[in-house]
């Protein structure tokens, strides 16, 4: 007998800013501001996950009720940059103590079956490192040279005007980048995935609760580039993220590797039989990640579609030349720093060539204006090739009265209040197919 189970998605996006207290670019490119969070990971961890309950459980009563939870599928993201720490990553002493590891184990206890069951997250995205002695490398003269350089060019950079300014700039890039060749700490970018439906490795049968991605690409406002009360934290020319080898695709061999590609399987008498995934984090978006290595995914010959296509990110959106995703698929971006135009309501139209609903969210406090917004995309005609400069997917119209936008009302935690951890207000719900789930592509 055949079954249409998870026949249907929906898709909630946390619009919170995640980035720092006090933000302010500088130069139009770099990030100063102040990191908030708790300085004991646990304490930190247990009210951001409390925060993100309190945005589901929003969500979820703004559903229809008495839905069969058989049919639908929840997809939540929420924005990079989620976990992260009063330093900026997290930092860890050793393989053991790894705060991916001990975040998931808490989404698990929290986001349990019985009340989420037809529930597929991504937390966002968590930053942290392994650093031995981490007092020591703020107190190593090299890393105390590097952050008196980078912000005396910044600074003097700012003061110029014209031609000498444009000199200082191009010092400063060049400097970050040089200093970057040889980080002080290497950060890891993961995003957290969940679900109570089973997560798999495509093409094989082993099912999964939880799994990881990572990102590769730094942006210049991944980090501060400096703090603006000389905190020790970890800033932008510090670090750098690990390479990684997609020579041979993406798609994901371990639970905890850092590929992209993974995805549900709902048993061969099911339509769809399985769905695939795939997620980019910010800027590995922007550079095509997915799209440069189409042809090179071994996904299982006769399930080599990506229905949805994720992206948790500050500071991106939907690039038409890297969407992936095939006929009637799906891309979902959730970022955590910008909103895309002024309005305060969900919108449908086109931004950069992708056809589109979105929602916005601001935020203004003490003369800063913090941001976030959603956007999703449905595929009428797929990419053609792995050249993202030829032959890009176009887009479906969505009606933007399917989506609605919930504020989040103020958390309960048991430590703290919620502006120790985030700096731009509780943020939104914004629900995409909240009134009628959307068709996921049958097989």
């Amino acid at each position: 007998m055949t079954t249409n189970n998870y026949s249907k998605c929906r898709f909630i996006g946390y619009a919170i800013p995640t980035g720092p207290s006090q933000d302010k670019l500088i130069l139009s490119k770099y990030l100063v501001g102040n990191y908030l969070g708790a300085a004991n990971v646990e304490q930190d961890l247990m009210a951001r996950i409390a925060i993100l309950k309190n945005a589901v459980d929003t969500a979820k009563l703004a559903l229809p009720a008495n839905e069969d939870t058989q049919l639908v599928n929840n997809i939540f993201m929420a924005p990079e940059f989620y976990f992260h720490g009063p330093l900026g990553p997290y930092i860890y002493r050793h393989v053991d103590e790894d705060p991916a590891e001990l975040a998931l184990k808490l989404l698990a206890q929290t986001f349990n079956p019985q009340d989420y069951p037809n529930w597929t997250f991504v937390f966002g995205t968590m930053i942290s490192a392994k650093v031995a002695n981490i007092d020591a490398v703020f107190q190593s003269p090299a890393v105390q040279m590097r952050k008196r350089l980078v912000e005396s060019l910044a600074l003097n950079a700012e003061a110029e005007f014209g031609n000498a300014r444009s000199i200082t700039e191009e010092i400063l890039n060049n400097t970050i980048t040089d200093l970057r060749a040889n980080p002080a700490v290497e950060v890891r970018d993961r995003a957290l995935i969940f679900s109570n439906l089973g997560l798999q490795l495509p093409g094989k049968p082993l099912q999964y609760q939880q799994l990881t991605t990572e990102k590769y690409f730094l942006s210049p406002i991944d980090f501060v580039l400096f703090e603006t009360t000389n905190q020790d934290v970890i800033t932008e020319e510090m670090v750098a993220y690990p390479h990684i080898d997609l020579s041979d695709g993406d798609v994901k061999k371990h639970a905890y590797d850092s590929h992209a590609i993974f995805s549900q399987s709902f048993g061969q008498d099911n339509l769809p039989s399985t769905i695939n995934y795939g997620i980019e984090i910010c800027l590995d978006h922007d550079d095509a990640r997915l799209r440069k290595n189409m042809t090179r995914e071994n996904l299982p010959a006769d399930d080599a579609v990506l229905q949805i296509q994720l992206v948790p990110s500050s500071g991106s959106v939907i690039v038409q030349q890297c969407v992936v995703a095939g006929a009637n698929g799906f891309v979902f971006n959730v970022d955590g720093w910008c909103s895309l135009d002024n309005s305060n309501s969900p919108q449908a139209g086109n931004v950069a060539g992708v056809q589109s609903v979105y929602a916005n969210y601001t935020f203004d406090q003490n003369g800063t204006r913090y941001s976030a917004h959603t956007q999703l995309a449905c595929v009428k005609n797929p990419a053609q090739g792995c050249d993202p400069n030829k032959y890009p997917a176009d887009f479906q119209y969505l009606d933007a009265e399917n989506v609605v936008i919930v504020d989040v009302s103020e958390p309960s935690l048991i430590d703290g209040s919620f502006s120790d951890y985030f700096a731009g207000g509780y943020g939104s719900v914004q629900i995409y197919g909240a009134l009628s789930p959307y068709d996921l592509l049958s097989k």
